[in-house]
């Protein structure tokens, strides 16, 4: 049976157990109610590229496509050896004869050598191989930079497209809380029916509603924001209300243009197209390399020193010199007659040449369903404007038509909502045509 707590242990456990619910109570309205940071759409741009790891790994893989490639034309250089030795033997030892006899003996180097062991062909068509596919990374690291903003363009288009929405839902909010304030004093004077402010009050409750779902959709997005810019994840972000407006970039250049500019500019062609040489570049390894002969060559200089064990001779010191030089030609696997080798040197860079077709044909693509999104999201924002205009007009009649008791109070809130419509539909329009025109941007290359 456990013990009774007595009363002053009582006391400490609930205060504690308070303390602690408090805090757990009070942490997320801390976090709610901390202050908001405002961006804009340069800042974003300019977050993007400053600590993201996906650009980071890009160019860390191009630091290294480097190193390789300086380490390829390093092979060209001698090897230099410096050193000392020392050697001895006691017992049986045979001669060039063949005579067997006993021999006791000891000796001493000291001296320093130049080593040459080349394949110039291998090692000339390597190093082209090598700086091709460094100047690929250094294209592909161009490639996961422009990707990672266009992205974090597209996550800030998101949240500022759901904050204008969060605007015109409040604003609607307000206009319908103001009108139904004039209905109840109506209603308390006899000059209205209930069921018209009770109407109302629905429509003021499915605001309500709206709103909350739209912070939820803007916390999302805010959230997805802080992750691409590599913020904390409970950052509070708020965008600039000024930077929704259509932004035209590319304006005044046909598809066919824009394709062609896309050809010269986008880093993952010139990326495809740095591969295909280092493949080119391997084929030859594989044809020309083995009919260049290799060349062996070899000098030291030094003394060499000692004798018989016989009085411990450790003098006899003298200078000497070794030198040789050799030419040759390597036969079988990775030589001459290494069929296999050729044929898989061939087979990778048709496969890269088709790859390179492949990336072209995708290029194109993305121009064409960029410019079609653009010109499509441009038409919508006219078309909207038109039917914001209308909305507006048909509001302000309801409106004038409800003050001279001819309307209804549902004609007025099927204008207000119609109004509300046409203002979100024009918010997600100029959204689209911002994506769009900086998708744009990104296809052509620039």
């Amino acid at each position: 049976m456990p013990f009774p707590l007595r009363a002053s242990s009582f006391i400490r456990h609930s205060a504690f157990v308070i303390r602690h619910l408090a805090v757990l109570f009070l942490l997320p309205l801390s976090i709610l109610h901390a202050d908001p940071a405002f961006v804009d759409l340069r800042t974003v741009m300019r977050l993007a590229g400053a600590n993201n790891d996906e650009i980071q790994i890009a160019r860390a893989k191009h630091d290294e496509a480097i190193a390789e490639s300086k380490q390829a034309w390093q092979r060209f250089w001698p090897s230099l050896s410096l050193g000392a030795g020392y050697r001895g033997h006691e017992g049986r030892l045979q001669d060039i004869a063949g005579n067997v006899f006993n021999a006791n003996k000891q000796q001493y180097t000291v001296g320093t050598g130049v080593m040459i062991d080349w394949s110039p062909g291998d090692i000339y068509y390597s190093a082209l191989a090598a700086k091709q596919r460094a100047l690929a990374a250094e294209h592909l690291a161009e490639k996961a930079r422009i990707d990672i903003v266009t992205q974090s363009v597209e996550r800030y288009y998101d949240l500022l497209a759901a904050e204008a929405m969060l605007t015109i839902i409040d604003d609607d909010l307000q206009l319908t809380q103001d009108y139904g304030k004039q209905l109840d004093g109506a209603v308390t004077a006899g000059t209205a029916f209930r069921a018209d402010l009770l109407r109302v009050k629905s429509q003021i409750s499915r605001a309500k509603l709206a709103i909350r779902q739209g912070e939820e959709q803007r916390d999302l997005a805010v959230a997805r924001l802080a992750e691409i810019l590599r913020l904390t994840p409970d950052a509070v972000l708020r965008p600039a209300k000024s930077d929704l407006v259509p932004v035209r970039m590319m304006s005044g250049k046909g598809v066919a243009t824009m394709i062609s500019l896309a050809q010269q500019h986008r880093p993952e062609i010139h990326a495809s197209q740095a591969i295909h040489s280092s493949m080119d570049a391997e084929r030859d390894r594989a044809h020309v390399a083995p009919l260049i002969p290799s060349v062996q060559a070899g000098y030291t200089t030094g003394g060499l020193g000692g004798g018989t064990n016989v009085g411990n001779q450790w003098g006899n010191f003298g200078s000497q010199q070794d030198y040789y030089l050799g030419v040759g030609w390597k036969i079988g696997p990775g030589g001459l007659f290494d069929r296999q080798r050729k044929n898989l040197a061939n087979a990778r860079e048709e496969s890269a040449s088709l790859q390179t077709s492949q990336v072209k044909a995708a290029v194109g693509r993305e121009v064409v369903e960029a410019a079609t999104r653009s010109q499509s999201a441009n038409d919508q924002i006219k078309i909207n404007d038109e039917a914001v205009a209308a909305a507006e007009e048909m509001t302000k009649l309801a409106k004038e038509r409800q003050a001279s008791q001819v309307g209804v109070v549902l004609e007025y809130l099927l204008a207000r909502e119609e109004l509300t419509r046409a203002r979100q539909s024009r918010v997600m329009a100029v959204t689209d045509f911002n994506k769009a025109q900086h998708a744009l941007k990104r296809a052509v290359g620039k």
